[in-house]
């Protein structure tokens, strides 16, 4: 799906469902965003980390609003529309598994987390918090 795409049907849905239409115009404005700061052309890899990025925050805003017992109907309505944008997260095997194929993707001389974590950036689904620990793991294993 394209921002384009996606404008198309905020303007269909606008009246009839307008979280959706909020949702989806910070969602484009965010990928706009992005992709004017970076010069380059627009890929459905952008819509995947704005709306996981956007995932995160809200998940972030209703934690926060639920320490101050605020209403978090909204969010949650928001939260919901957000996945169906937010690629399906890997499982530690999976990480641990795509991890392994980019090092040994790589020459030995060139394995190291500036060469290793680009490459990783790249795969959908991929949780880089948990990344660093795993990739250390295994660098160090190597040696």
């Amino acid at each position: 799906m394209t921002t384009k795409e996606m404008f198309k049907e905020r303007m269909q849905i606008r009246k009839t469902d307008p979280v959706k239409a909020s949702v989806l115009g910070i969602l484009i404005d965010t990928v706009q965003k992005n992709i004017r700061e970076s010069g380059r052309e627009e890929t459905e890899t952008d819509i995947k980390q704005a709306a996981k990025k956007l995932y995160d925050q809200t998940l972030a805003t209703i934690a926060e609003y639920k320490k101050g017992n605020a209403d978090t109907t909204q969010l949650e309505q928001e939260l919901a529309i957000l996945e169906a944008y937010v690629p399906a997260a890997l499982s530690p095997e999976q990480t641990e598994a795509e991890v392994k194929k980019v090092i040994d993707s790589l020459p030995a001389e060139e394995r190291n987390l500036k060469n290793i974590m680009p490459k990783l950036k790249e795969i959908e689904g991929i949780d880089m918090k948990s990344v660093r620990a795993i990739v250390d793991k295994i660098l160090s294993k190597a040696n």
